[in-house]
């Protein structure tokens, strides 16, 4: 009985930890790597967690801006849909050098990416 509470515990624990915040250094070699796969890229295991972060750092950064819009001083100026090919976001993420990416988070480095993309 004692083993199986433990169990259960520690189990909810690591469920209930949010994931660390990759450093956009990390993120940008990884990115690069998938890129060299190709097509093989899809079944890689590194895919998803990649994913993952870059959507939660886009949403928080999209929901900054809208409520610095609603304040009257947005971040950027996006259009309502935007994408960026995989060449233009390695190269995007490629113009921050290596120094300030190893210190900042895939969200801090996506904000500056959009900041200086579509100025207001």
């Amino acid at each position: 009985m004692t083993f199986k509470l433990l169990f259960a515990g520690s189990t909810l624990l690591l469920c209930a930890v949010p994931a660390q915040a990759m450093d956009a250094e990390t993120f940008y070699t990884k990115a690069v790597a998938l890129k060299k796969k190709g097509m093989g890229a899809m079944f890689a295991k590194d895919l998803k967690p990649m994913v993952r972060v870059f959507e939660t750092a886009a949403d928080s950064v999209k929901a900054e801006n809208e409520k610095a819009r609603a304040s009257g001083i947005p971040l950027f100026c996006a259009p309502k849909k935007y994408r960026l090919t995989a060449d233009q976001f390695l190269s995007e993420f490629s113009r921050i050098p290596q120094a300030r990416r190893r210190s900042q988070t895939v969200r801090d480095a996506w904000r500056e990416i959009v900041i200086r993309r579509f100025p207001c």
